[in-house]
């Protein structure tokens, strides 16, 4: 009964956040830089809802979110062997996975025809099993209330991934029904009138996106000698173009928060992953654990048979990996791909939505299939606005940087400028598209793949042109590493199966997971750091730092200086196993109570991509007495305070 109650709180936030229901009509607590880019959508020059914050006094002033959607997960089903048996006939790695790839779409169609609920398969230990998770999915989302960025971000780059921390990361948001009505769920966490004690068990609930704890020795070489470098390449030359796209104009500023914020935190976070897998101490963990389980499986002659040759596999796709990985960032991968251009992304969709469309649902791109529609529509009908001065700044560095790594002359680079720097090529292409348009967008799609084959929008006719390499370079790279390693993955999971039992958990997957672990602090540098930070501790931070716009409190914190509680808990740490995806995620305690919300890690979980390790590395999260008492006193919240409390 705790795990269900657990399990229905919890909520999935867009892509790639955590949340959970916080009370009887809806409401849901997750972090403000989760819930930012929905709020910079909403934001505009007169409404700064990112720098000034938000609060409704009503609900009728509740502000729609324009394309997202929370899920609550409902059951997980495991369809392992309907998945590998589909595989089992197949030739070569690329027909297994393809034919994987049609049963998983048939499941989750049939899935969500029977039930109406979205449906996932989703592939755990590399492959070794294949669960059908099925979610109650959630549109109408409306920002309930939200503090100004300088105190949910307080003490920046500066002390992002550190602690001691003073940060009111939140945010709180109201899922509606198909209604129009405040959403009634089954399950939401009270709060805990009683708090966090030093030792004391919590369990945090969330969502963590992905981790490389079963990745072989030579795959982690590869990200260590050569994704990860050329992601920080990226990532730090993205930062410093959008600093100075900010400082040109305060609305410029306005406009390119979210993405330097995030870029400055993906250069982060993705520089303390690779530092880990540059120490030798970390990096030889990770040989002498595989040298254990190679040697264990080498010693059985049957299991030597079956599975002996999973390490030599996965290391001949690095090897692929290498010569196809810089092309296929430039082309076709997932976090570089035109560096967050919303008309690029909503461009690929229509293209690739009305031409998947002529193929069997289970022939098509995963994430163009039927039991997807609903996500594309999201994409398809967004409301948000399109800024097109940050759109040109973004197809700008994109193209430049796809120049750079691989050349002015590669087919790929020739189709994206036609002829043009990636400058005018990025001003041409945004200013003669008609893509901000909901209903010219919809329009399109309704017309089919006639109607986008003969459209002369500017950014419909370039992705037109750069799409099929794209295509084929995608399908390269899925055929020759992916498809490869998810076979060899798939091996080594049964080889632990064999030797280990189900002792080891898979590597996440943006699915729910529990954590467990404790309020506790820790030595650095030979200094203990106590698990829990006051509100006095951030005046004390704030005045140690005047000057510091990374240290700059708002104006209401300032006039609260009298007001708030400066003894009552702000921040603590704990030991419970999190990483990039669990942030909102609840912190409970034993008796199921919500005791806080998970914003970061400190800079020694930085290892957790690869290895846990629980003596020095901790999650980083907002105390609920925080969050109340900055409800109260600083912002003056009592109705909001009250439906919390179930008053």
């Amino acid at each position: 009964e705790w795990l269900e109650h657990l399990q229905k709180s919890a909520v999935k936030f867009g892509s790639g956040g955590s949340a959970s229901f916080i009370s009887a009509d809806g409401l849901v607590l997750t972090n403000h830089h989760v819930a930012r880019d929905q709020m910079g959508k909403l934001s505009t020059a007169e409404r700064n809802i990112l720098k000034d914050g938000f609060l409704a006094k009503s609900r009728s002033e509740e502000l729609r979110f324009p394309d997202i959607a929370l899920m609550c997960l409902t059951e997980i089903e495991d369809v392992t062997e309907r998945v590998t048996k589909a595989g089992a006939a197949a030739k070569d790695d690329a027909g297994a996975e393809a034919a994987r790839k049609a049963e998983i779409a048939a499941i989750e169609k049939q899935s969500q025809d029977e039930t109406g609920l979205f449906s996932q398969v989703v592939t755990l230990y590399g492959g070794g099993k294949y669960h059908l998770y099925r979610y109650e999915r959630f549109t109408d989302v409306r920002l309930v209330f939200a503090p100004e960025g300088a105190i949910a971000h307080f003490g920046g780059d500066t002390d992002n991934f550190e602690f001691p921390r003073f940060a009111l990361d939140m945010a709180i948001v109201r899922v509606y029904d198909k209604n129009g009505q405040p959403y009634k769920p089954t399950h939401y966490l009270k709060w805990s009138t009683e708090g966090i004690a030093d030792e004391e068990p919590v369990f945090v609930v969330g969502h963590p996106g992905s981790t490389q704890r079963q990745f072989t020795v030579e795959h982690l070489k590869f990200q260590r000698d050569h994704m990860y470098p050329l992601q920080m390449h990226f990532a730090r030359g993205r930062e410093v173009e959008l600093t100075i796209f900010s400082n040109e104009s305060e609305e410029q500023a306005r406009q390119a928060v979210r993405d330097l914020m995030g870029h400055a935190n993906w250069r982060k976070g993705t520089g303390g992953k690779l530092r880990a897998l540059q120490d030798p101490s970390i990096f030889g963990g990770k040989v002498a654990e595989e040298k254990t389980l190679r040697d264990a499986v080498m010693a059985n002659a049957e299991l030597q048979k079956q599975y002996g040759g999973a390490w030599d596999r996965i290391a001949a796709a690095q090897e692929r990996a290498e010569a196809l990985y810089p092309e296929y960032f430039a082309a076709e991968g997932r976090r570089g791909s035109y560096a967050g251009s919303d008309l690029f992304r909503i461009g690929r969709t229509i293209v690739r939505w009305t031409e998947e469309q002529a193929q069997p649902d289970g022939h098509r791109l995963p994430e163009y299939t039927e039991a997807n529609r609903a996500n594309l529509d999201l994409i398809i009908d967004s409301t948000a606005p399109v800024l097109t001065e940050l759109e040109i700044n973004r197809l700008t560095s994109h193209m430049a940087f796809a120049a750079e790594i691989l050349g002015c002359d590669h087919p790929v680079v020739v189709a994206m400028l036609d002829g043009k720097s990636p400058a005018d090529r990025a001003r041409e292409i945004v200013r003669n598209s008609k893509l901000h348009d909901p209903a010219f967008r919809r329009a399109l799609v309704s017309g089919g793949a006639e109607a986008v084959r003969n459209s002369d929008d500017a950014m419909i006719v370039f992705v037109r042109s750069t799409d099929p390499a794209a295509r084929a370079i995608r399908e390269k790279y899925e055929n020759e590493v992916d498809a490869v390693e998810k076979a060899a993955y798939a091996q080594l999971a049964s080889a632990r199966f064999a030797i280990q039992g189900d002792s080891v958990y898979p590597d996440a997957t943006g699915t729910l997971r529990l954590a467990t672990g404790r309020v506790r602090g820790y030595n650095q540098e030979g200094q203990f750091v106590e698990p829990v930070t006051t509100f006095s501790g951030l005046y004390e931070r704030a005045d140690a730092r005047e000057g510091s716009a990374q240290f700059q409190l708002p104006e209401r914190w300032e006039k609260a200086r009298t007001t708030i509680n400066p003894a009552v808990a702000f921040n603590f740490c704990s030991t419970n196993d999190i990483i990039g995806g669990n942030s909102g995620s609840p912190v409970v305690n034993a008796k199921g109570e919500l005791v806080g919300l998970v914003f970061d890690g400190n800079r020694y979980a930085f290892v957790w991509d690869t290895v846990f390790e629980g003596e020095r590395g901790r999650s980083v999260n907002v105390d609920a007495r925080g969050m109340i008492e900055a409800l109260t006193s600083v912002y003056g919240a009592t109705e909001l305070v009250k439906e919390i409390r179930g008053r």
